[in-house]
């Protein structure tokens, strides 16, 4: 919806988008005219082609999961005022509450199945839940602690630097030698990583997502 941190400019598009309503045939579909200001870079982000973690350099899972959790309470203070600012928060699709979310993704890094927390939800789709809102967590965080509004930047520091991002990329590397077939789709169609617009298909799998 445009510029993040900026209502005025979100508003901008949101207008324009209706006024396609005064069309008087349809469908119709429109760009929008301005270029979306960022301050560097670009609105999203992928994960380079290289940057491919194998199950034999995963490590001790539990040493990991230490350092996530205590990275997600080092970010918890620029969260909870992110999310008064705004007055929102993206975080809460899985509906668990934040300090689970490392302990859930590192069970499958395990080899394990976690029973999903919610009813009608079962374990894999839930990951996905989960993944998307650790995520969320910390990009929300990083947003307003530095005043970022580049996704690119954010994308590489979540995924490149971050002990979450090496977190999922372990999970990454698990699911693609699992034997779920539900779990190996996801991964392989981007769904866990953001891989869907590097510029080919993650090595060893089918590319289905492609």
């Amino acid at each position: 919806m445009g510029k993040p941190n900026d209502p005025k400019y979100q508003k901008k598009v949101i207008r324009a988008a209706f006024n396609l309503l005064e069309a008087k045939s349809g469908p119709i579909l429109e760009d929008f005219p301005d270029v979306i200001p960022v301050k560097h870079g670009r609105m999203g982000y992928a994960l380079p082609v290289d940057l491919v973690t194998k199950v034999s350099e995963i490590g001790d899972v539990d040493q990991l999961l230490e350092e996530v959790e205590a990275e997600v309470s080092s970010l918890r203070s620029a969260y909870v005022s992110a999310k008064a600012f705004r007055g929102r928060t993206t975080v809460g699709a899985s509906e668990m509450p934040i300090k689970e979310l490392p302990n859930f993704i590192a069970a499958f890094v395990k080899g394990q199945k976690p029973n999903s927390p919610r009813k009608g939800v079962t374990a894999i789709p839930q990951l996905k839940l989960v993944v998307e809102d650790l995520n969320a967590y910390y990009t929300e965080a990083r947003m307003y602690e530095d005043n970022i509004d580049d996704f690119e930047i954010l994308g590489k520091w979540f995924w490149e630097e971050s002990k979450a991002g090496k977190l999922i990329l372990a999970l990454e590397a698990v699911s693609l030698e699992s034997e779920d077939k539900v779990l190996r789709q996801i991964v392989e169609m981007s769904l866990i990583t953001p891989r869907f617009w590097s510029e080919g298909p993650l090595p060893g799998t089918s590319a289905s997502g492609w």
